[in-house]
């Protein structure tokens, strides 16, 4: 029997300057210019200016970024995520 690896659903909420993302894994790099978060099937990557890091809870993997100005948000990896078929 093989077993099937569960992911972690994501939510990526953003609002008054603030960007919450849920899922998360792993926080691997914040700059103030990019933030990189490790989710369980890609990465994030959040690019602006002004991001600092204002909440983290590791037991729920949740982040909150508050930013000045936000320019990209872009997924890498090896995880399928993309937005086909979504608006037909």
């Amino acid at each position: 029997m093989s077993e099937t690896k569960q992911t972690q659903p994501y939510v990526i909420h953003c609002e008054n300057n603030l960007l919450t993302v849920s899922g998360v894994a792993k926080v691997i790099e914040i700059t103030e210019r990019e933030a990189q978060l490790k989710l369980t099937s890609t990465t994030l990557s959040v690019k602006g200016d002004g991001i600092n890091i204002t909440s983290l809870n590791n037991d729920k993997g949740v982040v909150t970024l508050q930013y000045s100005r936000l320019s990209s948000l872009s997924f890498k990896g090896t995880g399928t995520v993309g937005l086909k078929g979504l608006f037909k």
